[in-house]
């Protein structure tokens, strides 16, 4: 064998995709795709979260006509409206949203149920992720240290498997890079559920020191829960943080508010 064989016996052999070639192959790993998707929804068929329709491939969790007729609160301006007004003279509040309407005769409910007794933490996450992308691009998480989801009683978490809160927590964290933090705060009493109180008062007694809380060297948290009636839960939970972190300074966000 000759030098110059040897040489080019040696080298890799390199095989370049036409352009045409790099096209169809990337065409048919789309159809495999879509058809393993709808051969998935063909076997395990998803169904909207709220009318409990079959999805289309394209739509996830909630079908295109129930989220048109969502009651979004469409809150623009994110430091004063119906969510800071809440909690003014209460703790030092920065920015506030919620995201839909609530109430038992509203298409949100049997979207809240199915978050917090249907065993469908996904719900959470997925909100949680879409409503990050929506209000980053405005600014409400600058200068948020960590998210706090407002924590259930471990013997009620244990019931249900999950906190609701925490993932809706998780999906605004992948959403927008911040560190959701455990721990900060923790429900120390197993307090009766507020969702038959709808006294103001009611609430705000039922909710008195059922917190407790420990120092952190952060000076801003996202305070996040499913549900905002009188805020009187955020704030027993924002009273329990203060004690311990005098300097805190808070914004808060709800994937729904009653109305």
């Amino acid at each position: 064998m000759s030098c110059g064989t040897q040489g080019y016996a040696s080298r890799p052999l390199l095989i370049r995709a036409s352009p045409r070639l790099a096209r169809d192959g990337h065409f048919l790993y789309l159809s495999g795709v879509r058809f393993l998707s709808d051969l998935l929804d063909l076997l395990i068929p998803r169904y909207c979260a709220v009318c409990h329709e079959p999805l289309t491939p394209t739509e996830r969790l909630v079908c295109g006509r129930c989220l048109l007729g969502m009651p979004y609160t469409r809150i623009n301006d994110l430091q004063d409206n119906e969510v800071t007004r809440l909690f003014y003279g209460r703790f030092p509040i920065e920015r506030g949203y919620s995201h839909i309407y609530y109430g038992k005769d509203a298409p949100t409910h049997p979207l809240l149920m199915q978050l917090k007794y249907g065993h469908r933490p996904d719900i959470g996450r997925v909100m949680g992720l879409l409503i990050g992308l929506q209000l980053r691009r405005k600014g409400f998480f600058e200068g948020v240290d960590a998210i706090v989801a407002v924590p259930l009683h471990w013997r009620r978490q244990l019931r249900r498997g999950y906190n609701q809160s925490a993932q809706l927590a998780k999906g605004l964290g992948r959403a927008t890079g911040i560190p959701v933090r455990k721990g900060i705060a923790r429900r120390r009493v197993n307090n009766t559920s507020q969702t038959r109180m709808n006294d103001g008062s009611q609430r705000r007694d039922n909710v008195e020191g059922i917190f407790a809380a420990r120092q952190t060297g952060l000076r801003h948290l996202l305070l996040v829960d499913d549900v905002l009636t009188t805020g009187a839960t955020i704030t027993a939970c924002a009273d329990a943080i203060l004690l311990a972190n005098p300097d805190m300074r808070f914004s808060v966000l709800t994937l729904t508010k009653a109305h």
